[in-house]
């Protein structure tokens, strides 16, 4: 039992890691959780049989590391907005270029 949730918690983990640091970084949130319980339920399954294990440390590590990306990202990313008016224009002339090309188009009746 305690094998499966070392294997589940660094999978999670090792998830989390490569999640961090791609631009969906807000899902890394899911893995890390989804680690970090596996690494607790490893704790406590290690104290109740008296034996230590590093795997724990190497998990709880990923985790940190998942973590600090995600926050790091979230915090220092900015989203730019781009000018309004430019955009309604655009989408303006867009319109009438698509009517043009409509009018243009010659429609053939004898299908």
């Amino acid at each position: 039992m305690k094998k499966v949730f070392i294997v589940l918690g660094f999978v999670s983990a090792l998830l989390a890691v490569v999640l961090a640091v791609t631009p969906l970084s807000n899902l890394a949130i899911a893995p890390i959780i989804v680690a970090f319980l596996c690494g607790l339920i490893v704790v406590l399954i290690s104290k109740r049989d008296k034996k230590k294990t590093k795997t724990i440390q190497y998990i709880f590590l990923l985790i940190i590391i998942s973590l600090s990306l995600t926050i790091y990202k979230n915090l220092f990313s900015t989203a730019e907005l781009g000018d309004t008016e430019q955009l309604e224009q655009r989408a303006e002339e867009n319109l009438e270029d698509s009517k043009d090309i409509l009018e243009d188009i010659e429609i053939d009746d004898d299908f």
